[in-house]
């Protein structure tokens, strides 16, 4: 293999003999239901061993009774300025442009049942003017531009976020955990600074396209200038996202990261070495110029809660 062969072919090459002993064990059980669903992954994995087509989540379960909740945020008490605020945004009457749309808070409401709903759309009399609105809001203890804010940052654990993702082109959902320490030049790999995104989406995003009901996982090391370096795991089914609610999570130990979807494992690694200082919790919809295909808008996340666990 070449050194520089993506490491998510790699995977799917040396997933494939896991696959046929779970196969086994299935055929063995008698669970033909399992085997059904082994059988679709298997020209999946063959495929991605030199390309890319998403993946469905077929691994390991998570076990919770490894974890404790140590903090959440279930979204019944409206917009908590002392966990969260703007990202990007600095207050809550602040509008910044984040690429092609304008992000401020007005784009975050509540339902009766307690979700956290972060909507883009196209406004006339925005805040400012004629433009496409979204936002993105963080847990950063390091800054403060609400007056009460403190923040949350974790070392280590598993955070998930359920939620239901934005229709149309030309929208980047997405749950990620990052540190101060990534603004550095430079970082030791990703040790001292990193960026783990839980999920995001591609913005063509809609039926037939390649990548229509997927998401991937990301870890980004070294800053954001010339040393940058990234290692994206792959793409993988959620069940029909843009209608029903999944969990999206992520495992953190100094062994690595292992990322779930509706608490099936989809993928691990230890890129860049693993980060070493607590990471602040991120929710965006980030917004590119396939927007103005969007026949969705307004496009809603819809968030039921974000929860952060530690080990036992």
């Amino acid at each position: 293999m070449l050194p520089d062969y993506p490491k998510r072919h790699l995977d799917a090459l040396t997933a494939l003999p896991g696959l046929a002993g779970l196969l086994l064990r299935a055929l063995f059980a008698g669970n033909f239901r399992r085997i059904g669903a082994l059988l679709l992954v298997l020209p999946q994995l063959l495929f991605n061993v030199v390309g890319d087509t998403p993946i469905t989540p077929y691994k390991d379960l998570i076990d919770m009774d490894r974890f404790t909740l140590v903090w959440a945020d279930e979204f019944d008490h409206g917009f908590d300025t002392s966990i969260w605020q703007g990202h990007y945004v600095y207050g809550a009457g602040d509008t910044q442009k984040r690429d092609t749309a304008y992000w401020n808070r007005d784009q975050v409401s509540f339902t009766e049942d307690g979700c956290l709903v972060l909507t883009v759309e196209y406004k006339e009399d925005g805040p400012a003017g004629a433009q496409y609105y979204s936002y993105g809001m963080e847990t950063n203890p390091n800054k403060n531009y609400d007056g009460d804010h403190v923040g949350y940052a974790q070392l280590y654990g598993y955070f998930e976020i359920r939620c239901i993702l934005p229709k149309g082109v030309g929208i980047n959902p997405a749950f990620w955990l990052l540190t101060d320490g990534m603004w550095a030049d430079d970082t030791d790999g990703g040790v001292t600074g990193a960026e783990v995104d839980v999920f995001e989406t591609m913005t063509d995003q809609q039926p037939g396209d390649r990548f229509y009901g997927s998401v991937f996982h990301t870890i980004h090391v070294d800053a954001y200038g010339d040393a940058h370096r990234k290692e994206q795991q792959g793409w993988f089914y959620a069940n029909n996202p843009y209608e029903e609610f999944n969990t999206y999570g992520v495992a953190w130990d100094p062994d690595g990261y292992t990322f779930y979807i509706n608490g099936v494992e989809t993928a691990h690694t230890g890129f860049g070495g693993v980060c070493e200082v607590p990471l602040y919790l991120i929710l965006s919809v980030g917004v590119d110029e396939r927007i103005a295909q969007n026949g969705d808008l307004p496009a809603k996340m819809i968030v039921d809660y974000v929860r952060a666990y530690q080990y036992k």
